[in-house]
């Protein structure tokens, strides 16, 4: 018990607060306690029993120990050594005195449990059982003492018997009192604490509170940011095929036609040519980054057909094998969330590309009545999920931060699943009626996909 006592102190669970606000009143406290006792012995049992020096130093040594022990606790630098240090040197001068004064007949014994109180009542209740075991051994002591017949008797049967049972109510009525002001002492450090601890709560409450306010709040900007992405880079594409391609079009055309007016062989002929092909590379480069922004098959056809398309194309660039499953998944979903749903299918599929050394790849969508899940597994290398999340690495943490964030902006679920050598599992649960609620425009409920 006495190691645990030990760690509890040393992690700093003790009332070191309690200590820091008591140490004046301990030091007071015991040293009117020392200097009654010294009175007492010095007054009735001085030559008696011992010598007046021998007095003088003992409580002398009390009052410094206590006064070294004053600064440590105003710093709550209190650790096991210096709590033994301050139950011994508060116990043994005590016992000397009492010794003194008559063993277990002492006037003084009073003083051992106003001492025992104050360990429990501001050191903690720990504290208070060392100074009770420690009192214990002191009390078989001198017991031990007096059966062997070195207790100071007869010196001590000089002081009148009425004058001791006198000295004994009085010292007695002044430990009562050091116990009923500690007490009341107790009680209102208890009540201050009580109304410290509804303070706390009631600004723990409101924290949280607005913690829930800002994260609302943030989670509306995140998810018009997202909006506002999304719209901006459909409007990148539209202007890129409407503008763009149709003016290299048309330059490709007027190439072609001034073409027919050049002789076959001519040096003019070759370099139209070569306009016309570098048009055509251009063009073909341009369908390509609409098709990356954003695929038109999303929008005209839906999530499914879109994903076909996109994990045909990824199979093909990266040479990673491709399983799709979206058996039955034919209800369009509202737009918003057929374009998180198929930007977490490019940002996982991305991630297995650079990180996985994968060679299969398994998707799975399934539209339920309540709710639309999305799976991708991979057989590549795996990593320490769990480490990933508590501290992502800077080079693909934030992808994952994005998938999390489209998921979270409509109350989903996203979980990623991965140890090192076997694969990794990335799942997604989106609840369909948090995202009929987005307040964005979407599909009709009977829109079916084509064939």
């Amino acid at each position: 018990m006495w190691a645990r006592v030990g760690q509890v102190i040393l992690d700093g669970r003790i009332q070191h607060g309690r200590v820091r606000a008591s140490a004046t009143v301990i030091l007071l406290v015991r040293w009117l306690e020392g200097a009654a006792a010294w009175a007492i012995v010095y007054r009735f049992f001085s030559t008696n029993t011992v010598e007046a020096w021998a007095i003088h130093l003992n409580f002398a040594a009390y009052a410094i120990v206590n006064l070294f022990l004053f600064f440590p606790q105003r710093r709550e630098a209190l650790g096991p050594a210096l709590v033994w240090g301050d139950i011994f040197g508060n116990l043994l001068p005590m016992a000397v005195a009492a010794h003194w004064s008559g063993g277990i007949y002492s006037p003084l014994l009073p003083i051992f449990v106003v001492k025992i109180s104050s360990y429990g009542l501001v050191y903690g209740v720990d504290v208070g059982l060392q100074s009770l075991g420690a009192t214990t051994l002191i009390a078989i002591g001198l017991v031990l003492i007096d059966a062997v017949g070195l207790a100071p008797t007869p010196s001590i049967d000089a002081v009148p018997l009425l004058v001791r049972q006198r000295l004994g109510l009085a010292f007695e009525a002044l430990t009562f009192g050091i116990l009923i002001g500690g007490s009341l002492r107790f009680f209102s450090l208890l009540q201050d604490r009580d109304v410290r601890l509804h303070g706390l709560v009631s600004e723990k409450q409101r924290l949280y509170d607005e913690s829930l306010r800002h994260q609302r709040q943030l989670r509306d900007l995140s998810r018009s940011m997202i909006q506002a992405g999304e719209e901006t880079m459909h409007r990148l594409v539209r202007d890129l095929h409407d503008d763009l391609g149709q003016g290299l079009t048309a330059a490709r055309i007027d190439l072609g036609l001034a073409d027919r007016d050049l002789a076959p062989d001519s040096a003019a002929h070759a370099h139209v040519l070569a306009a016309r092909e570098q048009i055509a590379a251009v063009m073909q480069s341009l369908r390509n980054l609409s098709q990356l922004l954003r695929p038109p098959v999303l929008d005209d056809l839906g999530l499914v057909p879109a994903m076909q398309w996109y994990t045909a194309r990824f199979a093909e660039r990266t040479r990673i094998d491709v399983t799709l499953e979206a058996g039955g998944a034919q209800t369009r979903l509202q737009r918003s969330v057929e374009v998180a749903l198929y930007r977490v299918l490019q940002e996982a599929l991305t991630n297995v590309s650079r990180h996985a050394a994968a060679h299969h790849v398994n998707v799975r969508l399934a539209i339920g009545a309540d709710a639309v899940t999305l799976q991708i597994t991979d057989d590549g290398r795996g990593f320490d999920a769990a480490g990933f999340v508590q501290s992502p690495p800077s080079d693909h943490g934030m992808g994952v931060l994005g998938m999390r964030e489209r998921v979270a902006t409509y109350g989903g679920r996203f979980t990623i699943a991965s140890q090192p050598g076997a694969g990794t599992a990335v799942e997604l649960t989106i609840p369909l009626a948090a995202a009929l609620g987005a307040g964005e425009e979407g599909h009709g409920e009977d829109s079916r996909l084509a064939g």
